[in-house]
């Protein structure tokens, strides 16, 4: 099952009561569709009252963003962090995707909340969009990415992403050279030759699954 707890520290008890919440919707998010969630069934899996959950989301759409918001900076905080050291945009972008997918594997609970939460909360679709867009735009500048639309260009990244993911959740995915040949894909996209984009991918896959973070 999905471990969506906020990351250990103590909280006053208000902020602890509405990650409390947020943790609760998430799990259940993982389950059903966010949009067929109830609030009633939001405060059961918290063990709030419903008066309570109030006190912290005016409604289901506020809980939605702030769900969008959660799941989508701590996984686009944690890939940056691991590619702190990382220059070139064609690597950053193949890691990245990459532990997006590795991500959905080891917990297909959290591929299932990221894919119904962004299905009603446009929100992430933004905060996603925002990360890649900067390698994107370096690539341009530097001349390693050949793309006329940087609009495209995302819409093909993010695109991959998220059908990635639902393949690797929904079964079809089932070998891992699947995630490699989708980023391998992306980068041809991108105008990277085809041995070029596979030598960046294995060499991302590496350091994705078996390269220790450093903190």
């Amino acid at each position: 099952m999905a471990n969506f707890k906020p990351k250990k520290k103590m909280l006053p008890k208000k902020e602890r009561t509405r990650a409390q919440i947020m943790s609760a919707a998430l799990r259940l998010f993982g389950r059903k569709d966010a949009a067929g969630t109830s609030i009633a069934e939001v405060s059961a899996e918290a063990e709030v009252a419903n008066g309570t959950f109030y006190n912290y989301f005016r409604t289901k759409e506020e809980l939605l963003e702030a769900s969008a918001l959660s799941i989508a900076e701590a996984m686009s905080g944690d890939v940056e962090e691991r590619m702190s050291d990382m220059d070139d945009p064609a690597e950053r972008m193949g890691l990245a995707g990459l532990l997006f997918f590795k991500q959905a594997r080891k917990d297909s609970n959290w591929g299932w909340a990221l894919i119904r939460v962004a299905a009603v909360a446009p929100r992430m679709s933004e905060i996603l969009r925002s990360y890649p867009l900067k390698d994107i735009q370096k690539g341009i500048k530097i001349g390693k990415f050949s793309i006329d639309s940087e609009e495209s260009a995302l819409n093909i990244y993010v695109g991959a992403l998220h059908y990635g993911i639902r393949s690797i959740i929904e079964g079809r995915g089932v070998k891992k050279n699947h995630d490699q040949d989708t980023m391998v894909l992306v980068l041809k996209a991108f105008g990277i030759p085809t041995i070029t984009a596979k030598n960046i991918i294995t060499k991302s896959y590496k350091k994705a699954w078996y390269e220790t973070p450093t903190k």
